[in-house]
């Protein structure tokens, strides 16, 4: 059993800890499953639909932001070692020309993180589905990276997408993959890269 409580890592401020869903919800504490048995998840109302390895734990949050309260919703499921979530930030129309400031906030809070393990991220090609007829992709850039924290190393792939939602405002996505890592283990990229995470990273379609 691995508790979300366990993965603090350090953060400039409260406001953009709470951005980071799967690091600030330190109550729920998922259960393991042996094997991967994807399903779809189709979350409509956040203009998203992806393949998790079980049924998601769903929490909302508020970010305080541009003197507003931004709605946060995180779903996140747990198999062995591995946590999988998706974190939506939802940007409204009257600070939408700030969408662009929050995000690079967000991934500057995270990537903080490597640097504490002293080991530069790895930027690797993605990319993601575009809701429509066919498979239209967008391009995207997944970061990999080692995470030293008190309760040991993890391993973190990233990835950060931010689309219009049609009504004026943005909709801020970001997709981790959280591993822990096995003692003396140094290939980190190819196991957060491995083809068995593929249906997470590469079915995750927005509207």
């Amino acid at each position: 059993m691995f508790s979300l409580s366990k993965l603090s890592l350090p953060l400039q401020s409260v406001g953009l800890a709470k951005a980071v869903g799967i690091i600030v919800i330190s109550a729920v504490i998922l259960g393991c499953s042996p094997k991967l048995d994807w399903r779809a998840v189709n979350t409509e109302r956040l203009g998203y639909s992806a393949l998790f390895p079980e049924k998601p734990k769903q929490a909302e949050r508020t970010l305080p932001y541009a003197g507003l309260q931004l709605q946060q919703t995180l779903e996140v499921t747990q198999i062995d070692d591995a946590i999988m979530s998706i974190t939506t930030i939802v940007v409204p129309s009257s600070i939408n020309t700030q969408a662009g400031a929050l995000l690079e906030q967000v991934q500057k809070t995270i990537l903080q993180s490597a640097n504490s393990a002293q080991t530069q991220p790895i930027r690797h090609p993605s990319q993601y589905l575009i809701a429509g007829p066919g498979r239209n992709k967008g391009l995207a850039e997944d970061y990999l990276f080692e995470i030293q924290n008190p309760s040991g190393k993890r391993w973190m792939r990233v990835r950060w997408i931010m689309r219009p939602d049609g009504e004026g405002g943005s909709r801020i996505y970001q997709q981790s993959l959280l591993l822990l890592a096995p003692a003396n283990a140094k290939a980190f990229q190819s196991e957060l890269t491995a083809e068995k995470w593929d249906p997470f990273f590469d079915e995750f379609r927005v509207q």
